[in-house]
């Protein structure tokens, strides 16, 4: 960081703080934005897609990439995700019963309700530890979703986003 004085004419001084850009800090938003996953990929060879997820066999689903952004919900504080324009092309992703997967609603197997959510943390995912039958259940309808899976396209972490 470097000051820089001014003087002016009339013997008053002011200091201004020039801040070098490499060290300016993008706003939360932004930095999602880039990289919604920086320190969260997980364990080593796995990927991380976002998206809406649709049922496509009994122990698959489909999901487009989307890309993903955190952000607030209005003035209230609440973080919730917004998935927006496409990121890819459609995957097609297995899971077994050792899957983990988390989901917003407080009771298991049900669709969320919106606003206040029960169990989401603070990165707006959701905590409530739920079985692979859970999951078969809401992918009856789509639910949006961070997918942790392997080269093999076999999930191994679920969690279900807060949507505003």
């Amino acid at each position: 960081m470097r000051s820089v004085l001014l003087g002016a004419a009339t013997g008053l001084a002011v200091l201004f703080t020039v801040v070098p850009p490499a060290t300016a800090q993008l706003t939360t938003r932004a930095a999602q934005a880039a990289a919604p996953d920086a320190g969260n990929a997980g364990h080593a060879g796995n990927r991380v897609v976002y998206g809406w997820a649709v049922r496509a066999g009994n122990s698959a689903f489909s999901i487009t990439p989307r890309r993903a952004v955190r952000g607030q919900v209005g003035e209230s504080g609440l973080l919730a995700w917004e998935l927006g324009r496409k990121a890819g092309a459609p995957l097609t992703i297995r899971y077994t019963g050792r899957l983990d997967f988390r989901q917003v609603n407080r009771t298991c197997g049900r669709p969320s309700a919106g606003y206040p959510y029960d169990t989401s943390d603070r990165s707006a995912y959701g905590t409530r530890k739920c079985s692979s039958a859970h999951l078969r259940k809401l992918l009856k309808d789509r639910i949006p979703v961070r997918v942790e899976y392997t080269g093999a396209l076999v999930a191994v972490k679920v969690r279900e986003l807060v949507l505003p």
